[in-house]
């Protein structure tokens, strides 16, 4: 590596006196160039408004300050601590065909799927036979939410009767 490094050592040494030095003249026509360009900016400053000079000291104080990093950096930390913090548990829970919540706190609901053949005349007799109302539907699926007054032990009689019907598809208690 040494013998390498001295051979070129002798090369630049060959090169360096084949390239010609500047001469003064291009120094001076470089220097008359700068200083013509400088006497131009100092005959024409630029007229700038007083809201443009505030506003351009305003920035340059904000640039200068210290604590704009530390503000932004407060800021960043606020954001990645709320993205962190987790979201609140949702403590209901409903099918996803249920409008909103299904079930009415007084009432028993059932959900009632009804063939798509069947007389108005046989769903209103049937609702009255349970004793029952509907109170939500047709859903897209063609669920109907039909609400009773009886007691939590005659719901599966009520069920029961509805599966047993000839118009009714699917019944089943709301949850």
């Amino acid at each position: 590596e040494c013998k390498d490094f001295q051979g070129f050592q002798k090369l630049y040494r060959q090169i360096d006196p084949a390239e010609p030095s500047p001469s003064n003249a291009i120094f001076d026509q470089i220097s008359r160039k700068i200083s013509v360009h400088q006497k131009v900016q100092r005959e024409a400053p630029v007229q700038s408004s007083p809201l443009a000079k505030s506003i351009r000291s305003f920035w340059q104080r904000v640039r200068e300050s210290i604590a704009v990093p530390w503000m932004l950096a407060a800021a960043q930390a606020v954001v990645i601590v709320l993205l962190l913090i987790p979201a609140p548990e949702q403590n209901t829970y409903s099918t996803l065909s249920a409008p909103k919540v299904a079930s009415i706190a007084e009432k028993i609901g059932i959900n009632v799927v009804f063939r798509p053949t069947a007389p108005e005349s046989d769903i209103r007799g049937l609702l009255h036979t349970i004793q029952g109302s509907i109170s939500s539907g047709p859903s897209r699926e063609g669920r109907y939410v039909v609400s009773i007054n009886s007691s939590q032990s005659d719901l599966d009689k009520v069920v029961r009767t509805l599966k047993q019907s000839e118009v009714v598809v699917f019944a089943e208690p709301v949850f």
